[in-house]
């Protein structure tokens, strides 16, 4: 960047502005997906390119929305999409327009970005970890950071520390800066190089940064910062956290979500994980018992199976309604008994196939895979067991007819 560049870019000579009176300087269209795409070239303007993590401003020139800002080869481009050529001749080279940003967004991304700042700061000056990148996205910021475990960060007292540097209300400086003298500063990351002009970002009194980015004018306008969630990620951490307004309201989202679990679970607030552990340990306590009452079933009903079918028969079970998982428990239930078993579940048309480990068909597996193929069927299996799923019940009977033949076969050899 240098001088005449930050001449005519309004947005770091004052973040705060809303609106501007501008003249377009250059147009081209740009075909995307048979929609036509205008990029449009300014004298100046308010709106911050995407760049350094942060995304895009948005909002009107005149009345036609931004749709994305780019720098290119040092000048910005705003994008907008036009609806017909009348469009096109508004926003004609010599043109005066009139320019409205999206501010929730801008000061959106400058409290996450101020933020981030503070974060990164408070985490290198306390602790030696250093940023390695941020990410600013809709409903969390990120930033990966040098630490190698999640355990390495006290995040309370991290808050803590950020939260101290927020009630300061230390002011936030812009410096513009020539190369030669960037020395002058005691970065927390390594300058740009190439740059006729440096910019850069200092917390007053705590930290110094060099960065293209909007920033807040004080640090008390961040308002709160929250660290949301940590995670391992490429051998180092992500953050994730949210800054300012957005924060409060995740905050006062989560408390209302704490508030309305509490109520449902009978307790308060504080007691809300000690009621779900209960609860999770009676659920297991009550799943272990279930499930042993249904393999008690499962063996009744395959004993009982055993008994009306003959001593050397296939046994099948044909459910109406039941899922496949309690045909597999049928069939495991049966092989237990030594005999062979195959499962029609017709709620969802699929064919469980089981055979004992002393009867297992080297073959099996090739046959009845065939057979499955040729009635448009899915599914797979081995020696000793099988499962194919198919479009209709009807197809899944014809399955278990042909499967009960081939079993009969084998055990006939």
């Amino acid at each position: 960047m240098n001088a005449e560049m930050l001449g005519e870019r309004l947005f770091y000579l004052d973040p705060w502005l809303k609106e501007a009176d501008v003249v377009v300087k250059a147009t081209k269209p740009v075909v995307n997906r048979g929609s036509t795409i205008l990029g449009v070239l300014l004298s100046e303007t308010i709106f911050y390119p995407e760049g350094g993590g942060q995304p895009a401003d948005l909002g009107f020139i005149e009345d036609k929305q931004v749709m994305d800002v780019q720098e290119i080869e040092g000048e910005i481009w705003h994008y907008i999409e036009l609806q017909n050529e009348k469009e096109e001749e508004i926003l004609k080279p010599g043109s005066a327009v009139h320019l409205s940003l999206d501010w929730p967004r801008r000061l959106y991304h400058m409290q996450q970005h101020t933020g981030q700042h503070l974060l990164s700061a408070v985490l290198e000056e306390e602790y030696g970890i250093h940023t390695i990148s941020f990410h600013l996205g809709t409903e969390y910021c990120t930033i990966d950071v040098s630490a190698k475990d999640p355990a390495e960060l006290p995040l309370a007292q991290i808050e803590t520390e950020v939260e101290a540097w927020i009630e300061r209300d230390a002011a936030v400086l812009i410096h513009y800066c020539p190369p030669e003298d960037i020395s002058t500063f005691r970065l927390r990351k390594r300058p740009p190089i190439n740059e006729a002009v440096i910019r850069v970002v200092e917390i007053q009194g705590y930290d110094c940064s060099p960065c293209g980015g909007t920033h807040l004018e004080r640090t008390g306008q961040v308002r709160a910062l929250k660290v949301l969630s940590l995670e391992r990620y490429k051998g180092h951490v992500r953050m994730y956290f949210a800054s300012g307004a957005h924060a409060i309201e995740l905050m006062s989202r989560a408390y209302e979500d704490n508030r309305e679990a509490a109520t449902l679970l009978g307790s308060s607030i504080g007691d809300i994980s000690i009621r779900l552990r209960e609860i999770l340990e009676k659920s297991a306590s009550l799943e272990k018992r279930a499930k042993r009452c249904l393999v008690e079933y499962a063996e009744a009903e395959a004993k009982l199976a055993s008994i009306h079918a003959g001593p050397s028969d296939i046994i099948q079970f044909t459910l109406e309604k039941e899922d496949a998982d309690w045909g597999t428990m049928l069939c495991k239930a049966a092989v237990s008994l030594g005999r062979p078993a195959i499962a029609s579940c017709l709620l969802n048309s699929t064919i469980i196939i089981q055979v004992p480990a002393k009867a297992r068909f080297p073959a099996l597996s090739a046959v009845l895979s065939e057979i499955m193929l040729n009635l448009g069927g899915k599914g797979g299996g081995g020696e000793a067991f099988y499962r194919a799923s198919f479009a209709s019940a009807d197809m899944a009977k014809q399955f278990a007819l042909k499967a009960k033949e081939i079993l009969e076969g084998f055990q006939a050899t």
